[in-house]
């Protein structure tokens, strides 16, 4: 049976942030650790896509966030380089961008979530990034033939 100790300690989760705004960045990281007491969120911000694959190259993480209007990386290109080179990383996207389109777009290029900035409160965040995270491992999970339950 779990004791009530382990029930409480804090899980890690490692997040890669590429964004190049610093107003951004902190306000989503602000926006990440604030009120999450299960969770302890170690997140590196890279702002540029280069720099993030880079980090990616070396250091595992469970979640890319990631914007979609980068200096070295526009839209779905960003989404797409992630993809190719780390495909089992769970990436969400937080993005300014609004267009019903550019969501449904970056969901089939790979995305697992789409949310836009200034309208996600923590609360969204935290609750996207575990479920893409949960996502991604069924993915995977299926891809290699294992049994689901």
């Amino acid at each position: 049976m779990m004791q009530l100790a382990e029930m409480t300690k804090p899980q890690d989760i490692v997040a890669l942030l590429v964004e190049d705004s610093p107003g951004d960045a902190a306000a989503i990281t602000k926006a990440m650790v604030y009120g999450a007491p299960f969770y302890n969120f170690r997140i590196t911000r890279k702002a540029t896509l280069e720099a993030g694959i880079e980090f990616l190259s070396t250091i595992k993480v469970d979640v890319v966030l990631l914007d979609l209007e980068l200096p070295d990386a526009k839209e779905l290109k960003a989404i797409e380089e992630v993809r190719s080179q780390f495909p089992d990383v769970p990436i969400v996207v937080i993005s300014g961008y609004s267009d019903i389109n550019m969501v449904h777009d970056a969901l089939q290029a790979g995305a697992q979530e789409f949310l836009i900035k200034g309208e996600c409160s923590g609360v969204t965040i935290r609750q996207s990034i575990y479920q893409a995270i949960a996502r991604k491992q069924i993915e995977v999970s299926y891809k290699r033939g294992d049994k689901l339950i």
